[in-house]
């Protein structure tokens, strides 16, 4: 329906010496212009046929004209039609995008039954039809439109899985390092598959490229060249504004080069954005109040919890009922974060020079039991609402912990970048089983991965998961002490 075939087997150019030229496996190419037209089509025969197969129901049931029926569903298309085109929805860009393109499409589809309860609110007309069918007709589209939506994306992830992509890229790698067709395609989640290669010395020897882009008809150029030499092949090869493609530059550069997010305006100059802040805008302030929220309902819950703790860490062992130690936060600064104390008094570590292990002495009766439970880290919540912590996000290590005979951050060089977000209650890596002692540099990169990617890959339904978890490991983890 959506797809253009494109699988005519192509015979390799002649190989000069001055260069090579290597040619990939064709591959089908889906239409994603095509594929965003089938997405739009889907969703108005959603929205228009469960709109109408309920009227020959409620026809029957009082309703003696479908003419108002009509209307609103006209009027709900055309509103529908509306809101996705200010929501984007069908851009091609997104549309097989399983997080872009869904939640998009429901937000598209709600606001259209708001704007349409609205409008009939404001013209006395929702006598007209039944409220019944109303709310079905939104239930109805909602579930068929996303149904829809998602079979076609399941067939076209299947597609690309099996060798078709979106666009076909010429790789043009000149120098040491060579960029493979099989990272282009691993790189772009085999949007982009590479149909042909070529490898010159140098610059010099990049040779005429029409024929190429005649024979290969690539979507993408992929230049692969050395840094210091992207301004010059540039000029080089001016010639392909001559023809219909997209031409990325690949430099060859250091790691920190490497990480460039992307190209930057202002004013009129253009910069490299090397990195930028994990949360920004709304996303801020979502967080913020996930954290409130959450901590509040939760300090409201565990009350009972919070006071029997404390009268059994009294009861216990003589000392206060709180240990308060100093960690690094949010940009590295320090944080007193709160805890149950779960040591005798005198075997209590404000820097963490030894670690707590397993079977510790120093842990008393009613210190293991909370330790175990996770119980001992609830007072956290009052750092959560004073801005220090968040309920997720990487945990805090007091300031001298070690493994190794080193500081965590001479281990591992990501280590510092834990520190772009606040520290949490729990975590991606602790629901992951990644918690307790640090005893060698395995241990602590396996932590620091698992935190920058919740840091790279947040969300609130990341969030809402951990938590989730993080309540089913309460009652149950083996690596607790």
């Amino acid at each position: 329906m959506y797809l253009a075939r494109e699988t005519e087997a192509l015979e390799p150019l002649p190989t000069q010496k001055t260069y090579q030229y290597k040619l990939y496996p064709n591959a089908e190419r889906i239409s994603a212009h095509r594929f965003a037209a089938a997405v739009l089509v889907s969703d108005i025969l959603a929205l228009v046929l469960t709109g109408l197969v309920p009227i020959l129901a409620y026809k029957g049931m009082g309703a003696t004209s479908s003419s108002p029926y009509l209307a609103v569903i006209g009027g709900g298309l055309f509103l529908f039609l509306l809101v996705s085109r200010v929501l984007n929805v069908y851009r091609t860009k997104h549309v097989f995008s399983w997080r872009q393109t869904i939640p998009r499409a429901v937000a598209s589809l709600l606001l259209t039954f708001f704007a349409l309860t609205m409008i009939s609110v404001a013209t006395k007309t929702t006598a007209d039809y039944s409220r019944v069918w109303f709310f079905s007709w939104l239930s109805l589209s909602l579930t068929l439109m996303v149904s829809l939506r998602a079979v076609m994306l399941a067939v076209a992830e299947a597609k690309l899985t099996k060798g078709a992509c979106l666009q076909r890229a010429l790789i043009i790698t000149c120098g040491a390092n060579t960029f493979t067709g099989a990272q282009l395609a691993l790189e772009t989640a085999n949007r982009i598959r590479a149909v042909g290669k070529i490898i010159a010395h140098d610059l010099a020897s990049i040779p005429e490229l029409g024929p190429y882009i005649q024979k290969l008809d690539p979507q993408v150029i992929v230049l692969n060249v050395p840094w210091f030499q992207v301004e010059a092949a540039m000029g080089h090869l001016n010639a392909l504004s001559r023809h219909p493609v997209e031409v990325l530059v690949l430099p060859q550069a250091s790691v920190g080069v490497q990480k460039i997010i992307r190209l930057r305006r202002l004013g009129q100059q253009t910069f490299f954005q090397m990195a930028e802040p994990p949360l920004v805008g709304w996303d801020r302030v979502i967080k913020r109040v996930e954290d409130v929220v959450v901590a509040s309902v939760a300090l409201l819950i565990t009350a009972p919890v919070l006071l029997l703790t404390a009268l059994a860490i009294k009861w216990d062992s003589p000392g206060p009922v709180l240990f308060k130690q100093m960690r690094a936060g949010f940009n590295g600064r320090l944080v007193e974060v709160w805890k149950f104390r779960s040591m005798a008094v005198e075997g209590t570590d404000l820097t963490a020079s030894r670690q707590t292990s397993k079977d510790d002495p120093r842990v008393t009766r009613v210190g293991r039991f909370i330790r175990r439970t996770s119980f001992d880290e609830l007072p956290q919540f009052w750092n959560v609402l004073q801005g220090t912590m968040s309920v997720v996000g990487p945990r805090p290590h007091a300031l001298h912990t070690s493994a190794e005979g080193r500081a965590l951050d001479a281990l591992v060089e990501e280590y510092a970048s834990r520190h772009r977000v606040k520290p949490g209650i729990t975590g991606w890596a602790q629901i992951n089983g990644a918690r307790g002692e640090l005893r060698s540099r395995e241990q602590v990169k396996k932590r620091v991965d698992y935190d920058l990617y919740y840091i790279d890959n947040w969300s609130i339904l990341l969030d809402i998961k951990i938590i989730l978890m993080t309540v089913v490991r309460v009652f149950y983890d083996p690596r607790a002490y």
